[in-house]
């Protein structure tokens, strides 16, 4: 089994505890443990009321990857009576204690990478450690003096040129040197994950970037000749640009990386698009590192409210950036477009054999047979997918009405967000339209690759649209290059369908680093070859044929600067 990925607990007084069991009740896509204390997460297990068993291990070699078992190396062991909810020195030292067994491990090579759950500074503090966050810690114990803290979700991609440290501190900071030591880590952080030709924006510090110094002279002193040096080397960057309207601009696709000058000016952007879809990674560093974007959240520790969103997406990314991720494959109880009238017994070969991701049409069975199929998925812990099959926008409409109804997790297809993001506004459904033109039925993608990654890229770019639907194999030219277009082009997970029925089509997709696939007809039938035309043969074939194509390894020190397009569909 290749190397785990260790996930710190956090400050154990905290919510830190509490997510990491969410994320292990949920399905992972690759071996983890945690590095922590047993018997907190035992505690937390048990308050949240989680079937989960908690195997303590001495070495990370003795993972064992089961579900519904939590594999803990204790570093040390805390009173049973630590208080929930409130700083405390004891939890703050053994928070240090579990980041810094992190680091040895992953010094080592016995981890492929570190997650972290939140830590408390004030709790750091009363321990006596003089650090003040995670950055610094793991710049100084592995000796790096060149690294940044990178905050990063589907939308937004930034670097920080200062961190922790005072605004009076931060402007003393912004040197020339400094500005393009981080323009240059930027660049780093786009190359790792696929964008051959980074544009960088580069924020000014002053109101207006200075004003041609009318508002301050750091921008004209030491930005601006930081970016001239940046050119002069070859990089794509530019500014410096008005801090009020540079996050709009990248956040439409005018820029891949925007490198801002301090803290708030940075996080702010992030952390109002959503806490729950936000990564901090640290770029630098001799191995890779992802965080949660958020706090403690002292106030509701202890309660069970904590959200896991936030680090199962940096948990997803740090495996993303191991070059393990592969493709979630979605099951389809569909023939040619429709979904099939014994849709309820496939079904229960599926979730009999596993598989995690089922989805069906909208079209082929009345809605209460529907609401049976959503409702045994959910039920079987698998995730739900409607895809939308309509050549009107009455009837995308009434698809998206029929999504809410059914409570499914994720609405695929359709091409009128416009009249779908009103209609799911508020639910917690994941919606992932069509990019380019459909027609007919079964259903075909028009356009060229231009076009179609025009498109692709506009609806990447709203509010609500959290992935897209590519028809790939319905696209009448180069299926390949298409992919390979789209996934680069866009910061959201694509889902390739249509006709994947050979291993040629699934080799190209997860080379086009897609988040998923579906087939349907092409399983039912019994097109893969497998041992037999049996569903959980076909299915085992398909698994086989996922992991049989080799991932693009990545340099680690580069791939600890990026969030990349490849993440689980959600």
């Amino acid at each position: 089994m290749a190397a785990p990925i260790g996930i710190t607990m956090g400050d154990p007084c905290g919510i830190g505890p509490e997510i990491c069991a969410k994320l292990f009740a949920s399905e992972l896509p690759a071996p983890a443990f945690i590095i922590g204390d047993a018997g907190v997460m035992r505690r937390a297990a048990a308050m949240l009321n989680l079937p989960l068993r908690i195997r303590e291990i001495s070495e990370p070699d003795d993972v064992s990857a089961r579900s519904g078992q939590i594999d803990v190396l204790s570093v040390s062991a805390l009173p049973a009576g630590l208080p929930i909810g409130k700083v405390d020195a004891r939890a703050g030292q053994a928070a240090y204690d579990y980041l810094i067994k992190a680091i040895e491990l992953a010094k080592a090579g016995k981890i492929a990478a570190i997650v972290t759950a939140p830590i408390a500074k004030e709790a750091l503090k009363a321990a006596g450690i003089a650090y003040p966050g995670h950055t610094e810690i793991l710049a100084d114990k592995t000796g790096t003096s060149n690294f940044a803290m990178m905050l990063a979700n589907n939308e937004l991609r930034v670097v920080l040129v200062t961190i922790h440290v005072s605004l009076a501190d931060a402007i003393k900071l912004i040197t020339r040197d400094r500005v393009l030591g981080t323009i240059r880590l930027a660049q780093e952080a786009c190359l790792a994950y696929g964008i051959a030709k980074p544009r960088i924006a580069v924020a000014g510090l002053n109101p207006h970037a200075g004003e041609a110094g009318m508002f301050g002279q750091e921008d004209m002193d030491e930005i601006a000749p930081a970016i001239a040096a940046a050119r002069d080397e070859g990089i794509d960057a530019s500014g410096p640009w008005a801090g009020d309207t540079i996050f709009m601009r990248a956040r439409r696709g005018e820029f891949d990386i925007v490198v801002a000058q301090y803290h708030d000016q940075g996080l702010i952007p992030i952390k109002y698009l959503g806490l729950d879809q936000g990564v901090n990674i640290t770029v630098g560093l001799p191995f890779i590192r992802t965080s949660v974007d958020h706090g403690t959240a002292f106030d509701i520790a202890g309660t069970g409210k904590a959200d896991h969103a936030s680090l199962r997406y940096a948990f997803d990314q740090a495996v993303m950036l191991t070059g393990r991720a592969a493709p979630s494959f979605i099951f389809m109880l569909t023939h040619n477009d429709r979904t099939i009238a014994n849709a309820y017994e496939r079904l229960q070969e599926a979730i009999a054999a596993g598989v995690k991701h089922i989805g069906f049409k909208d079209v082929g069975l009345p809605i209460d047979e529907l609401r049976t199929l959503a409702g045994a998925i959910h039920s079987a812990g698998a995730r739900s997918y409607l895809e939308v099959v309509s050549l009107d926008a009455e009837s995308e409409k009434r698809s998206a009405e029929t999504a809410v109804e059914l409570g499914v997790n994720v609405l695929m297809g359709g091409t009128r967000p416009e009249i779908v993001l009103p209609i799911i506004a508020g639910k917690p459904i994941r919606y992932y339209p069509f990019p380019g033109k459909i027609a007919g039925h079964p259903s075909t993608l028009n356009g060229t690759i231009e076009t179609i990654v025009a498109d692709a890229k506009r609806l990447a770019a709203m509010d609500g649209v959290h992935g897209l639907d590519l028809l790939a194999y319905r696209f009448n030219g180069d299926s390949e290059a298409l992919i390979r277009e789209v996934c680069a082009s866009v910061r959201k997970p694509v889902i390739v369908a249509g006709s994947i029925d050979r291993h040629e089509r699934i080799e190209a997709l997860v080379r086009g680093r897609a988040a998923g696939f579906t087939v349907g007809t092409a399983a039912l039938e019994g097109a893969f070859t497998a041992s037999s035309k049996t569903l959980p043969d076909q299915f085992a074939a398909i698994q086989s044929m996922i992991k049989r194509v080799p991932l693009t390894e990545k340099n680690h020190s580069a791939a600890s600067a990026g969030s990349g397009t490849r993440k689980p569909p959600d």
